[in-house]
């Protein structure tokens, strides 16, 4: 099952998930971003950052109520980052929390820390790696796993404290237990189900999964009654959270040998000291890496916002003094060895002919008309093109090439428009003047842009337009003095205050449709002389015949008629 969707409906052609994703797992297809799920590293960034809220994650909130509906005993495994996102000012007071909801109990996964910080600092002891990458973040393991799988052997062989602390709970209490563990991040809901941990972890929830639950059942944190947590640990390892937490639990174990200690946090950070490893140049150090930037306090789901990050730091860091500890006694054993494996796919790379032809397609016929101004997602625009190969990405992903395209084809429209076209602005100044307008006003359209419109013509229904915010539609009108006709439609465009004149000339129709009128004069002016020279011979004719003259006329004037409107609809 999917753990990040998407509302298609809210998807609409930003690119923004494409622009932050560390590691471009996303493939964008009719114009909507789809995960793809092998290549990503579920670091949360895209979820985080979707200005239009289409991203969306399952985590098993629903599997963790059905355990408590089902009355089994569960216990509640929680990041020790929750004291800086539920406005509590006793610790105990969560737990209380937590209890009203139905957990039979609450434990702190640093203990499970302690387990692991021990495991790290016997691989020190035995030197035998070359360097030792701390593997607590389960995104930097799907990062070195996916896309530096020449690091695998240098990642420290050891289970998370989440998976750590499962095994001590359920030693403790039983196989029949569920564990349900909350923190600030999506990808443990991954290292969850990885069948590498046996199902450890029932169930994976966030820390919103639980503040929206609270809210449920109408339970304030700050007003519950205090409880106990299982197993607190020591000071020392609630760090674990915030950047050097890892590095400060291995200086408190004991003595660190010559080995050089130091951490790295972010996603761009991380690839960077990836790439340098891949590179030789680091030797005998130990790492602890996050994908976020600051450490597992700054998750996806953390409840903080941006700004809050630091204040967060800084409450994690004041409740690890409370508890003046030293390292605590690991009583109990559990297995701790995790197997890292290359799970990385080789993609196909096109040849330098095969980018040259994707390029050229948005009009990128030289490495000069390369932007890589990044508004696609990519970094450079070979990056792009890559992707387009790979049928990551599209070739309208192209800001600058669409916006070349639009205004091209608008130009295009405007230029080559067989009718006059022109637009003013308030103070009826030529701002646009196409090809058509120049051949029938005889100005160019360089000169015209330096005049006002009642320069060249009558602007007295531009003017008409502005004052009321009314389109004139089809009005004929004659210039004269230019020797044209023309059906002008003048519309006002609100947002940009300004009026677009569109005239069709008519000259040659209004000729036309004149000489037609012309000949019917003629025509009738004929048929009247035809009538008068017959009315002196119908008169003698009708003193013959005994006609009167009246009947002889009504009769040649219909005949008159039918020559003069012939072919006219009666």
């Amino acid at each position: 099952m999917s753990i990040i969707g998407l509302k298609a409906a809210n998807c609409k052609n930003c690119y923004k998930c494409v622009k932050v994703c560390p590691v471009k797992s996303i493939r964008v297809s009719n114009s909507q971003a789809q995960i793809i799920e092998r290549d990503c590293i579920l670091c949360g960034t895209c979820l985080e950052q979707c200005p239009q809220n289409a991203k969306t994650f399952t985590s098993d909130i629903s599997l963790a109520k059905e355990f408590i509906r089902r009355g089994e005993r569960v216990v509640l495994s929680v990041a020790p980052s929750f004291y800086s996102s539920f406005a509590v000012d006793d610790a105990k007071k969560l737990a209380g929390a937590v209890k009203e909801l139905g957990f039979y109990a609450v434990a702190e996964t640093s203990m499970g820390a302690a387990y692991v910080t021990a495991e790290y600092h016997r691989l020190m002891r035995e030197n035998q790696m070359k360097n030792i990458i701390t593997t607590c973040c389960p995104s930097v393991n799907r990062l070195v796993e996916i896309y530096y799988p020449s690091l695998v052997d240098q990642m420290a062989p050891v289970v998370s404290p989440m998976i750590a602390h499962a095994r001590l709970l359920k030693k403790a209490y039983g196989n029949h237990v569920r564990v349900v563990f909350a923190g600030p991040c999506i990808a443990k809901i991954d290292e969850a189900r990885d069948i590498r941990h046996n199902n450890e972890v029932d169930a994976v929830i966030t820390f919103e999964d639980l503040q929206d639950w609270f809210r449920e059942r109408n339970i304030v944190p700050e007003d519950a009654e205090p409880a106990s947590f299982l197993n607190p640990s020591s000071k020392i390892l609630r760090m674990y959270p915030v950047s050097d937490g890892v590095l400060a639990s291995l200086r408190a174990k004991g003595d660190v040998s010559d080995w050089r200690l130091f951490s790295v946090s972010g996603s761009k950070e991380c690839r960077d000291l990836f790439a340098a490893m891949e590179r030789g140049e680091l030797s005998h150090c130990v790492v602890e890496v996050n994908i976020c930037s600051g450490g597992c306090v700054n998750g996806p789901i953390s409840l903080k916002d941006e700004i809050s990050r630091f204040s967060s730091t800084v409450k994690v860091e004041g409740y690890a003094q409370f508890d003046n500890a030293e390292f605590p006694d690991l009583p109990d054993t559990v297995p701790m060895a995790m197997q890292f494996v290359d799970r990385s796919e080789k993609e196909d790379i096109p040849d330098e002919a095969t980018i040259r032809a994707i390029l050229s397609k948005i009009g990128k016929d030289s490495p000069e008309q390369e932007l890589n101004c990044g508004s696609c997602g990519y970094p450079t625009c070979r990056d792009k093109a890559i992707a387009v190969y790979q049928n990551k990405a599209e070739l309208t992903m192209c800001m600058p090439y669409m916006k070349e395209r639009a205004e091209s084809l608008s130009n295009f429209v405007l230029t080559e428009s067989p009718n006059i076209t022109l637009i003013v602005d308030r103070d009826l100044n030529i701002i646009e003047f196409n090809v058509a307008a120049e051949k029938a006003f005889g100005i160019s359209r360089r000169e015209a842009l330096q005049k006002s419109l009642y320069e060249i013509i009558d602007a007295s229904d531009f003017q008409y337009v502005f004052d009321d915010k009314q389109s004139i539609n089809d009005k004929k009108v004659a210039y004269r003095e230019y020797g044209i006709t023309t059906m002008q439609t003048i519309v006002y465009i609100a947002k940009e205050d300004i009026a677009m004149g569109i005239f069709k000339d008519i000259t040659r129709e209004e000729q036309t449709l004149e000489n037609k009128y012309r000949l019917r004069d003629e025509t009738m002016e004929m048929a009247q002389k035809v009538i008068d020279k017959q009315m002196v011979a119908a008169q003698q004719i009708a003193s013959l015949l005994g006609e009167t003259t009246a009947e002889t006329k009504v009769t040649l004037t219909k005949l008159k008629n039918m020559i003069v409107f012939d072919g006219d609809e009666q």
